[in-house]
């Protein structure tokens, strides 16, 4: 039988009630289930927040990024910005560490890293089945480098943004942290359209299986289709927090205790996951949720 038709065949055994596909193995991991964190008043003083960035042949996207910080509601000497430049061939580590140079003083801090790692993904599109362990492993080495940096200052949160995002509402970070939650993601969208970007950010609608795992496992990792079993933020639907098994790092909010428990961002396979969406298994393993807020939305500009 063609493969499309297997796909075709296991989805509709999966979803129609009249036959339930019951006998199935899990492959990867349990699906906990943890309290949604209720929405709080801020706490005064507000909590220090550290911004962490890996940027890599961004600068043609520095300019905005400081002027999206710049426009956070929030008291920027509570807030200290990291950056990690690493790889690029163009002028992204001298534009940051001007932008960054500008800032201090006026930021509890500012601090830009050099990290490089030798990794090129070559020519075509950088969610190629093919490259995914090795580019998304290099990020996890950033992230864990950033994160503990950030965790040399009395920061009780650390935020990840993207350096190429193109739309953060001043009330972002301030909306994040009403929750309080250990993992928290905005509902990242790609520019002047309700289309989700951050494909990461997803809840699984059942445990995967080994039928359903083996089509799809390249390098190590679990990279189905787009919606195969994986229900991603919808602002329309009106909750206020979801949880979700797997999150994006362009918008993330981790609590500083998460990572002091020794949850990172996972460099090599973790139950066919690596990253951003490993970080949250691995998460979930040692007790602690995540969860995105749909209606905290952001913008991420076109895919490349």
């Amino acid at each position: 039988m063609p493969k499309w038709a297997e796909i075709r065949q296991d989805w509709q055994r999966f979803t129609d009630a009249a036959q339930p596909f019951k006998r199935y193995t899990r492959f990867t991991h349990d699906l906990t289930d943890f309290p949604r964190p209720e929405r709080r008043k801020l706490p005064d003083p507000l909590p220090e927040v550290a911004i962490l960035t890996p940027c890599k042949n961004a600068a043609g996207d520095l300019d905005l990024y400081f002027d999206l910080i710049d426009a956070l509601d929030y008291p920027k000497d509570r807030l200290h910005l990291f950056m990690l430049e690493g790889d690029s061939t163009d002028d992204t580590f001298q534009a940051a560490k001007r932008g960054l140079a500008g800032r201090r003083g006026a930021y509890a801090g500012a601090e830009l890293i050099k990290h490089d790692l030798g990794f090129e993904q070559g020519e075509g599109r950088r969610n190629r089945p093919g490259i995914q362990h090795d580019r998304r492993a290099a990020i996890a080495r950033c992230r864990n480098r950033l994160m503990r940096a950030a965790l040399a200052t009395g920061a009780t949160h650390f935020l990840f943004i993207d350096v190429d995002m193109v739309a953060i509402p001043p009330a972002t970070l301030r909306d994040l942290l009403e929750f309080d939650a250990p993992i928290l993601a905005a509902n990242c969208l790609l520019q002047d359209t309700d289309r989700v970007f951050d494909l990461n950010t997803f809840r699984y609608e059942r445990p995967v299986s080994d039928r359903m795992a083996r089509r799809f496992v390249v390098g190590g990792l679990y990279q189905p289709p787009r919606g195969y079993f994986r229900r991603y933020p919808d602002f329309r639907q009106g909750n206020a927090i979801e949880q979700v098994h797997s999150v994006g790092g362009t918008c993330l909010l981790i609590r500083r205790d998460v990572p002091e428990a020794g949850v990172d961002f996972p460099q090599a396979p973790y139950q066919l996951h690596i990253e951003t969406e490993a970080l949250a298994l691995k998460a979930a393993d040692m007790g602690f949720g995540s969860f995105v807020v749909p209606q905290v939305i952001v913008y991420h500009g076109w895919e490349t």
